[in-house]
């Protein structure tokens, strides 16, 4: 199975985040949306980090409370794997375990078009 088909089933709605947002910004899109990550991007759309669950975890490890009001540029995750729409699911699985990353975002010319998560994959394995 291909990431297109994934996004053909489970839709391709992505929600993104300036680099400039709060963290307590992003916190409370990932609660409002119950989702596990966004994607950080700049004006035209293109991935410049993720920011996840983790992201928060490190940056109140890191500065303490305080990290609240920090932008999500300076906690983001910025190495960011992505994957194309003709990416393999089996390839996938095996890169998020290789890389211990729970979301992927997909990308076509540089811009994110959907976003697929660890679980995702793994439920589009068992149908």
């Amino acid at each position: 199975m291909r990431v297109e088909e994934i996004l053909a089933k489970k839709g391709d709605n992505v929600h993104t985040i300036s680099p400039s947002g709060s963290v307590h910004e992003a916190a409370v899109l990932l609660q409002d949306k119950g989702i596990g990550a966004v994607v950080c991007t700049d004006p035209t759309g293109g991935v410049v980090g993720i920011f996840s669950e983790r992201d928060i975890a490190r940056a109140v490890a890191r500065h303490g409370w305080d990290s609240i009001d920090m932008s999500v540029a300076e906690t983001m995750t910025r190495d960011v794997i992505t994957c194309r729409l003709d990416d393999d699911l089996e390839y996938l699985l095996t890169v998020m375990t290789e890389t211990r990353c729970r979301h992927i975002p997909v990308v076509r010319d540089g811009i994110v078009i959907g976003l697929v998560s660890i679980g995702d994959l793994v439920k589009a394995k068992q149908e």
